[in-house]
C-alpha cells in the first residue's frame, strides 16, 4: 500500500512474534560510514495488518489511542502552546505584554490544530493554514511563523515531536499597496475641527493629537486615563513605546472625557461596549468616517501628522520621542526620566486647534 510522505508505515517483523506488524514513523536521518540512513520510531505492534493500518490512520488523525498509552498522553497543540507560553513567561528576559498578546493572536490562527496531538502535525497541515494568510502583512505572517517555530523547538526539546515543521512551510505575505505616512494637511485639519460633531471624527482628532498607533489607541484602558492631570498611560510594540506617558491636549480633552464617562473597560469600544479588534476598528470606525469626510488617509497617517505638527510648532525633540515612544538611547537616562506629564502637556499644547 502506497502511503503519503510523512504518514508513517506498517512493516512485518521477522521471527516468531505474537504481534509481528509494527507501526512506525520517521524520526530523522543518521550518518553512518555508508552515508545517511533513515531512522524510525516504533509506536505499536499488532497481531494483524488491518489493525495496524487502522491504528496508523487514527494516529495521523490525532485521535487518542487506548492501545498505546504513551501516545494517548502526548499533549495536544493547545497544551503545548500553554506549556511553551508558561516557559516563556518564566524566562529572565520574558516577553513583553504586547508580544504575549501577539503570540495569542498568532495562536488563534491555528485553531483547526488546537485539539490535534502535537506529534501528528505535519508540514501539509501547517501549509494549508499558511496559504490562508497570503493576503496578510509581513508582520502578521512573520508572527505566525515565529510563534509556531518556537513551539516546535520547545516540542523537540521535550520529545513531543521530531522536527520543526514550521520551518519547512512556505510562508507568503502581501505588503499593503496603500500609500503610507501621508500627513493630514492643515486644510484637512480645519475641515475635521469644523465637523468635529460628525460620528467618529473625534476619534481621528484624538489619534492625531496623541500620536498613538491605531492598535495602541483601541487598547487604551479607562483606568489608565487621568483626566484631571491630562495624561494617559498606554502604548505597545517597542520597549520605549510600552506604557509611556502621553499628554492629553487641551483641545481633545472633552473628547477623552466623553468616552471616559461611558464607563467601559477600554476607552474606545464597539457600539455594544465591547473591546475593539483592529479589523473592527477599521471597518466600523475609520472607513465610514474617512469616506463620509472624503479623506484619503489610513490610520497611521494620524501618527505621522502628529510628528509633522510637533516639528512644525517646535515641540522639544526629546518630548516628541517620549510621547510617540521612539528610542531615546542617544541621551542619558537621567535626562529624560525627569520629564513630567505636566512638562509634556505644556509642549504638546503648542500645537494649535485652529488652522
Amino acid at each position: 500500500m502506497r502511503l503519503p510522505n510523512g504518514y508513517g508505515s506498517v512493516v512485518k517483523l521477522g521471527g516468531k512474534r505474537r504481534k509481528p506488524y509494527a507501526v512506525r514513523i520517521s524520526s530523522g536521518r543518521k550518518k553512518t560510514d555508508k552515508g545517511y540512513i533513515q531512522t524510525y520510531k516504533y509506536l505499536e505492534y499488532f497481531e494483524n495488518q488491518k489493525k495496524a493500518y487502522a491504528y496508523l490512520a487514527d494516529y495521523n488523525a490525532g485521535k487518542s489511542l487506548p492501545e498505546h498509552q504513551s501516545f494517548t498522553e502526548m499533549p495536544t497543540f493547545e497544551q503545548v502552546y500553554e506549556e511553551w507560553l508558561k516557559f516563556k513567561k518564566q524566562l529572565k528576559k520574558a516577553p513583553s505584554s504586547s508580544t504575549i498578546r501577539n503570540y495569542g493572536i498568532a495562536y488563534r490562527r491555528f485553531e483547526s490544530l488546537h485539539q490535534r496531538k502535537f506529534t501528528t502535525i505535519r508540514t501539509k497541515d501547517i501549509q494549508d493554514i499558511a496559504n490562508t494568510l497570503k493576503e496578510k502583512s509581513d508582520s502578521t505572517v512573520g508572527m505566525a511563523k515565529t510563534t509556531l517555530s518556537q513551539m516546535f523547538e520547545y516540542g523537540i526539546k521535550n520529545e513531543y515531536c521530531e522536527k520543526n515543521y514550521a520551518e519547512l512551510v512556505t510562508w507568503e505575505y502581501t505588503n499593503p499597496e496603500e500609500e503610507m505616512h501621508v500627513p493630514f494637511s492643515e486644510n484637512e485639519l480645519k475641515w475635521l475641527w469644523d465637523n468635529k460633531e460628525e460620528p467618529f471624527v473625534d476619534i481621528i482628532l484624538m489619534m492625531i493629537y496623541t500620536g498613538m498607533r491605531a492598535s495602541e489607541f483601541i487598547n487604551i484602558k479607562r483606568k489608565n486615563v487621568f483626566l484631571e492631570q491630562q495624561y494617559l498611560i498606554g502604548g505597545m510594540k517597542t520597549e520605549a513605546g510600552t506604557n509611556r506617558t502621553i499628554p492629553i491636549h487641551d483641545a481633545v480633552l472633552p473628547f477623552f472625557r466623553r468616552y471616559y464617562n461611558q464607563g467601559n473597560k477600554t476607552l474606545c469600544t464597539s457600539l455594544k461596549g465591547e473591546v475593539l479588534s483592529y479589523t473592527n476598528f477599521i471597518t466600523g470606525y475609520w472607513k465610514p468616517a474617512a469616506k463620509r469626510m472624503n479623506l484619503n488617509h489610513i490610520p497611521h497617517d494620524t501618527r505621522h501628522t502628529f510628528i509633522t505638527l510637533a516639528d512644525r510648532y517646535k515641540i522639544d525633540d526629546l518630548c516628541i520621542k517620549l510621547i510617540v515612544g521612539h528610542s531615546v538611547s542617544d541621551i542619558t537616562k537621567g535626562t529624560y526620566t525627569h520629564k513630567t506629564a505636566e512638562e509634556l502637556l505644556k509642549e504638546i499644547n503648542k500645537i494649535p486647534a485652529k488652522f
